[in-house]
């Protein structure tokens, strides 16, 4: 699933710089008088300057979007252009005043105060925001794992794009080269994969996209291995030679540094529609964690008494196009089920790469009480809240099913794993096959809404009431 570039960052530090241009003007008003307010006529005043200020600074942005390059812009440069923007602010707040005839109310001096105060302001909030985003994109997990995929003619310029653009949106696993047996790197970057071990590193690695650029005889080559990545549901990126007008400045095509490519997914969702989501989580995350406090000291202790061991029970397990999480639960089953697994493989009722028994020895009695209504699985309100999980999505497998994995089964794993999902809610009870839940899970992520989770999760709360606990 694709999920297109937002411009969210740019309307938060949009509304921080309106924050700045508040407080700077309040600061000027004081400095220069000593005071802030005397009075309903200076506040009107006030009032009426501000508006004049935001206007013309919204304006500024509308015509020309300063945020635009910011991340590739210097100090040097961006202190400039701030001022540049300072001097426009003021110009165009001084025409709306004189137009309202009430220009002459306010001090010269308060002017020369604002554009100082709010010039500095303003450049110290862009080099914080320029430091902060990446790092907060990157702990946050939101960064795009990417993969570069190129002949020897390609790699060194497709590189130096992805190095020029500076982008804090993209996390570069590494490049595959083709047609080069002998290397081992590229200006410096580790060549991961080569022609004939590619499906099998994508297969295997956490990777989101690829971005692929080869000359026009190697076409054929990575077209049919493009058809399984595909199949796998990461994004790709193809480069496309487009050609240069002199008399039309603008094209419309996906662009990467100086390339442009053709965008293939399984999926493209507007980044509105996952904001929603991600809210929904932390919401639904929040009143998840709340019950999980009270249950953990009902449970807790009971959990304890009937075996010995933690009161959670964390398994690493396979996310969002192959990141690796931990997943909590209230522990259902006695300390040393991991290892009695193998020995009850041969009564496994599931068929494919999952591990189902109806009457499994290992589960506790209080255990199979917590299943049955699903109150094992409210620890995993702490992953969604961390963002490895949400509340509706496909289930994460263990390390060992992920390891059997075909290409095809990768897809499932498009989307952030979910408490509850489509399998769950179209009778997990009566499915032993593990294709048809990769059906179902291929399914859901192929026809995603909003208006689907919400489906699914009231489907699950009526699941769980009938106590047929949603897992």
């Amino acid at each position: 699933m694709y999920r297109r570039k937002s411009n969210y960052h740019n309307l938060i530090i949009l509304v921080l710089d309106c924050v700045s241009v508040t407080i700077s003007l309040m600061l000027a008003n004081y400095i220069r008088s000593g005071h802030v307010f005397t009075s309903d006529n200076e506040r009107m005043n006030f009032g009426l300057l501000l508006g004049g200020c935001l206007a013309a600074f919204l304006a500024l942005h509308i015509f020309h979007n300063m945020y635009r390059d910011i991340f590739l812009r210097g100090p040097f440069h961006e202190l400039l252009l701030i001022m540049g923007s300072n001097i426009f602010l003021f110009a165009g707040a001084a025409i709306l005043l004189y137009f309202m005839g009430v220009l002459d109310a306010y001090s010269r001096l308060a002017f020369v105060y604002f554009l100082s105060l709010n010039s500095a302001f303003m450049f110290v909030v862009h080099q914080l925001w320029k430091r902060a985003l990446p790092s907060l994109y990157w702990r946050l997990g939101q960064a795009r794992k990417i993969l570069l995929v190129a002949d020897s003619f390609y790699a060194s310029s497709l590189l130096a794009e992805i190095r020029g653009a500076n982008s804090f949106y993209y996390d570069l696993g590494g490049i595959a080269v083709l047609d080069d047996p002998h290397s081992t790197s590229i200006d410096g970057i580790r060549i991961v994969a080569r022609d004939e071990n590619l499906i099998e590193y994508c297969q295997s690695a956490s990777l989101d996209e690829v971005f692929v650029a080869v000359e026009e005889e190697h076409r054929e080559m990575v077209i049919d291995k493009m058809n399984i990545l595909a199949g796998m549901g990461i994004v790709i990126h193809y480069r496309i030679p487009v050609p240069e007008l002199k008399g039309a400045g603008q094209k419309v095509l996906s662009q990467f540094g100086r390339f442009y490519t053709v965008t293939y997914a399984s999926r493209m969702v507007p980044p509105g529609q996952l904001l929603i989501k991600r809210l929904m989580d932390l919401l639904g995350a929040l009143v998840g964690c709340v019950i999980l406090a009270v249950l953990t000291l009902i449970l807790g202790p009971l959990i304890k008494l009937e075996s010995p061991g933690p009161v959670f029970f964390s398994q690493k397990r396979v996310g969002r196009n192959g990141r690796i999480f931990k997943m909590y639960k209230f522990r259902s089953m006695y300390a040393d089920a991991e290892e009695r697994k193998k020995e009850l493989m041969a009564q496994n009722e599931m068929k494919g790469l999952m591990f189902k028994m109806e009457h499994d020895p290992r589960i506790t009695r209080i255990g199979a009480f917590m299943r049955k209504t699903s109150l094992d699985e409210f620890p995993q309100f702490i992953n969604i809240l961390m963002g490895d999980m949400s509340l509706v999505g496909t289930r994460p497998p263990t390390l060992d099913e992920f390891a059997m994995y075909s290409p095809y089964h990768k897809k499932r794993l498009s989307f952030r794993p979910g408490l509850t999902g489509m399998w769950q809610v179209s009778g997990r009870s009566d499915i032993t096959d593990f294709e048809e839940i990769v059906q179902l899970d291929v399914e859901y992520i192929e026809s995603w809404s909003v208006g689907l989770d919400i489906k699914i999760l009231l489907k699950t709360v009526w699941e769980v009431a009938r106590g047929k606990g949603a897992k």
